[in-house]
């Protein structure tokens, strides 16, 4: 898993940080792009078409695959999770993490395919076969993406499963991305996948510093910190430095808010030694919702590190902590939680994406032996239909995101279209065997039948 390929560099624009990155996911879309592109073109050229028709088909297919399968999957997750996002509608429409279902991706952009090649008036069943095998080579680097990402996984591996394979809590280039000691990222990015699906069912518990145990919630990256050599008890102790140290601190409107906060961290004294948790303050002790902390919620968040503190190191339970006391909880507190991340991992899994990827591959190369042996043209996009639509519903037997129990009937959403795209693929088989076996002239002679009417061509 490898979200991260490369990170070029991190700007500030109008009070925003920037990111400008190469995701695997994003990357695997585009090499397989270009690698459909590239055969689709080749696969003209030798049935006599026009490869920038393809090109043009290609660009469609793009805009159309992406665009549609994002709407099939924010659809289908609409609840679990985009309903609760603070911005529902820029969460649905970031991609760069993964996201997208192919049956959707692939719907649209054969809408946009097939309406094109007819206002156009090409041949129609021609194009579908030659882009039918482009589709599998893409849909094997979108499942390359998949892997890197960590999305579309397979369900807990057992005993039977020995090429089961473990996902990190979040990708490693991420965690190389880290600041040193005591320093702290301004990634906001989210727990891969699997790990988070494996903690909301309980199978994983990560160190207790990773998560809050209340709202069963994994901290994000930015609020994780390096190795920290400074004292993390000093503030807690003495409430009537508070004020003063928060007044330091705060803004023009008597408010601590998230920058303010990261200022105080990194100065590590006062109020704010390094270990405290904006977001814990934020979900706990943010009762005005504003996204800020005034004195008293600041002050309560922190009464409550300190009693927490008493609760678990103050073993004689005296009100106050010795100085072994203190040392210990220092020390608890200055661990590097980079450290706990890299060695937090799921529960073995089925294999689900290299898996779809070979099961791609090998559609794609039947289907490429099987372009000559067609009878008619359009069997080779019908018989794509058919063996993806099959082998896409067994696929789904392995994965873990969406409920589903083959012997009494409950089916995932994407079973349901798998049989469906089958069932289509069939129909289209048998229609084929009502028409022509040619779908009509090929480009080359098309564009001589065009040189002649006009007077352009002279027989000789």
């Amino acid at each position: 898993m490898r979200q991260i390929i490369v990170d070029l560099f991190s700007f500030d624009l109008l009070g925003r940080h920037f990111a400008l990155r190469i995701y695997g996911y994003g990357l695997m879309l585009v090499v397989g792009f270009l690698a459909g592109i590239y055969l689709a073109r080749w696969r003209a050229r030798r049935s006599g078409e026009d490869p920038d028709v393809v090109t043009r088909l290609g660009m469609l297919s793009l805009v159309g695959g992406i665009v549609g399968g994002r709407i099939a999957y924010v659809v289908q997750h609409w609840r679990d999770q985009f309903a609760g996002a603070g911005d529902p509608l820029a969460a649905a429409m970031d991609v760069t993490s993964g996201g997208l279902i192919y049956h959707g991706g692939l719907i649209l952009a054969a809408i946009m395919v097939v309406g094109y090649l007819l206002a156009k008036r090409l041949p129609l069943r021609r194009y579908l076969d030659i882009v039918a095998v482009s589709l599998l080579v893409g849909l094997a680097f979108g499942r390359a993406g998949c892997l890197l990402n960590g999305c579309c996984f397979g369900a807990r591996a057992g005993a039977h499963w020995p090429l089961g394979i473990r996902f990190p809590m979040y990708s490693k280039p991420l965690l190389q991305l880290m600041p040193g000691p005591g320093g702290f990222s301004r990634d906001e990015q989210d727990p891969s996948p699997v790990y988070q699906h494996q903690f909301d069912a309980g199978v994983v518990q990560p160190d207790e510093r990773l998560f809050d145990p209340v709202l069963r919630r994994i901290w994000p990256v930015n609020c994780l910190h390096g190795r920290l050599e400074n004292d993390q008890l000093g503030g807690l102790f003495d409430e009537s430095a508070w004020q003063g140290d928060f007044d330091r601190l705060a803004g023009p409107d008597g408010r601590v808010d998230q920058k303010e906060w990261r200022t105080g961290l990194k100065a590590g004294s006062g109020l704010l030694r390094g270990s405290e948790n904006w977001a814990e303050a934020i979900a706990h002790f943010d009762r005005g919702g504003d996204g800020r902390l005034n004195f008293e919620e600041m002050r309560d968040y922190l009464r409550a590190r300190r009693d927490w503190a008493l609760a678990r190191f103050d073993a004689d339970r005296s009100g106050d902590l010795s100085s072994q006391e203190r040392r210990s909880a220092d020390a608890y507190l200055q661990a590097d939680l980079f450290k706990l991340v890299e060695g937090s991992w799921s529960a073995p899994v089925k294999p689900a994406q290299p898996i779809a990827m070979l099961g791609a591959l090998v559609m794609a190369g039947l289907l490429s032996a099987f372009y000559r042996l067609r009878t008619r043209e359009g069997q080779v996009f019908a018989m794509f239909a058919i063996a993806y639509g099959l082998v896409r519903f067994l696929e789904e037997g392995i994965r873990d995101q969406n409920a589903h129990d083959l012997s009494h009937g409950v089916l995932t959403h994407n079973q349901y279209t798998a049989v469906a795209l089958a069932a289509a693929g069939v129909l289209m088989l048998l229609w084929l065997q009502r028409l022509a076996p040619s779908a009509g002239a090929s480009w080359a002679q098309r564009l001589g039948a065009g040189k002649t009417k006009h007077g352009r061509r002279v027989a000789s």
